[in-house]
């Protein structure tokens, strides 16, 4: 590609479509399998796969020597391992509405961090965004059931893990990839101490299939995630990645037939639209942000 501006967002863009294939596959193997082994399963494949290339082209692998790295693959192995146990219990569609709040856990890391009190457009957007989830899963709530306050969480790791990826610049994204997927495989193993349900189909070739599919994309998305946001400019990054959104929202309608109602409907402007314009504040105030605004990642 002659201009290499454009480069990051092309990349954002072929990871979004990557993962939205990897939330869709992930639902219909736990039919036939725990989510915890979909999870495993999530992990190895992308280590693997990275990990050979990596070695073919002698990247020098990084384990213990940066603090930086291990804060991005912890938190987003909690990301990761919410994310699919999440994705057993609710709609895709409603878990990437909800975690898509991340940008403002970043801006109001960035007050502990570095000194930062949130703006009013910050606070505004916060409330915005619960009001959101109160919207889009209310009555799941109220009857007890509080997987959107995982999602909630998952966004939160999201933004711990992603809010350094931009210093990682100078390792390759194999690297990193690697080191976060080697990570995350340890936290999916220890899912396997949690209840596991019995799967409600029998395992046949098709599940087989599915999972390849999961990790494979998986490993797919988490290459161009890493090479968009240690060669972009985050903020701007970050709003082209909200296009896996629409992708999700398309896949899960026809693929595995979950259309919202017109009251969940209602909440993802709420959340969405607070996301969208804090990125595209921070895109035209802050045109190298020190603080990095990463996109959401299921990491």
């Amino acid at each position: 590609m002659k201009d290499k501006s454009l480069q990051p967002y092309i990349w954002i863009l072929l990871s979004g479509f990557s993962f939205s294939w990897m939330v869709i596959l992930a639902p219909l193997a736990n039919k036939a399998c725990p989510w915890q082994f979909v999870a495993i399963m999530r992990c190895i494949i992308p280590l693997v796969l990275t990990a050979i290339w990596a070695k073919w082209d002698g990247v020098e692998f990084v384990v213990w020597s940066s603090r930086v790295l291990w804060v991005r693959s912890i938190a987003g192995s909690c990301s990761l391992v919410g994310t699919f146990y999440a994705l057993s219990i609710l709609p895709v569609t409603d878990i990437y509405t909800i975690s898509n709040i991340f940008p403002i856990w970043v801006a109001l890391l960035s007050w502990p961090l570095l000194g930062r009190m949130p703006s009013i457009a910050v606070w505004v957007s916060i409330v915005s965004s619960v009001v959101g989830v109160a919207v889009i899963q209310g009555h799941e709530l109220g009857t007890g059931n509080y997987a959107a306050l995982v999602v909630v969480a998952v966004s939160l790791f999201t933004a711990v893990a992603m809010l350094g990826l931009n210093r990682l610049r100078h390792m390759d994204p194999r690297a990193v990839v690697v080191h976060f997927s080697a990570t995350a495989l340890v936290f999916a193993c220890g899912t396997l101490l949690f209840p596991i349900e019995p799967p409600t189909v029998e395992f046949s070739a098709i599940h087989a299939w599915e999972l390849l599919g999961v990790g494979v994309s998986a490993a797919i998305g988490q290459y161009f995630l890493t090479r968009a946001f240690t060669a972009g400019d985050p903020a701007r990054v970050s709003v082209a990645s909200l296009s896996q959104f629409v992708m999700v929202l398309a896949l899960d309608v026809t693929i595995l037939g979950h259309v919202p109602s017109l009251s969940k409907l209602w909440g993802i402007p709420l959340i969405l639209g607070p996301t969208i314009w804090l990125m595209t504040r921070c895109t035209r105030s802050e045109p190298e942000p020190p603080v990095p605004i990463p996109a959401a990642s299921l990491r």
